[in-house]
């Protein structure tokens, strides 16, 4: 793997691969030989206030609990949703805007090892939607250049809290989401 802070991205323009250091803002276009232990930090514990009315390792928000994977716990998309759902909840879809900028404060904290989580959105037919039983896309909010087309499932960026296009065998950490 690449240490702590790096992601290996393909990029269109160059057709090839680029390195991106989300801590330093570094791109580069071989990988890094240096930087941080790719081991990363501790889980957070999740506190009696953050965890509310949800069961041990939750967070309580806006009358939803939210687990968020352990910082080595990543999956392909499909692989998220099963994990979900073995947690009694489903992967995460976004009823409000603002859900997204609480989980980009929340892993400011908790720190994971990709700069990006699963959600519960997938393009069908050439449209975006979260699932049987979800609210339709309602003006989502992408990351600047993006869908780009680079992949049919849809992940947050955890450095800005928008929405980014990836392929769905890609692993990511991921964010399961029930009523409280």
């Amino acid at each position: 793997g690449l240490p702590y802070g790096w992601e290996k991205k393909f990029d269109a323009k160059i057709n090839g691969f680029i390195y991106i250091n989300h801590v330093t803002g570094e791109t580069r276009s071989s990988p890094p030989t240096h930087g941080s232990s790719g081991t990363g930090p501790a889980p957070v514990q999740v506190s009696a206030r953050e965890q509310g009315s949800c069961k041990p390792g939750w967070r309580y928000a806006f009358n939803f609990c939210y687990y968020i994977s352990a910082f080595a716990d990543i999956q392909s998309h499909s692989g998220a949703q099963a994990a979900c759902k073995q947690q009694g909840g489903e992967l995460f879809w976004s009823q409000f805007v603002f859900e997204s900028f609480f989980l980009k404060k929340t892993l400011q904290t908790v720190k994971t090892s990709t700069h990006f989580f699963w959600t519960n959105g997938e393009k069908h037919n050439g449209k975006w939607d979260r699932g049987t039983g979800h609210p339709a896309f309602t003006n989502p909010k992408w990351t600047s250049g993006q869908p780009d087309g680079s992949g049919t499932c849809l992940a947050v960026y955890t450095h800005t809290g928008f929405f980014d296009d990836q392929p769905c065998e890609t692993q990511y950490n991921y964010v399961c989401k029930t009523k409280a």
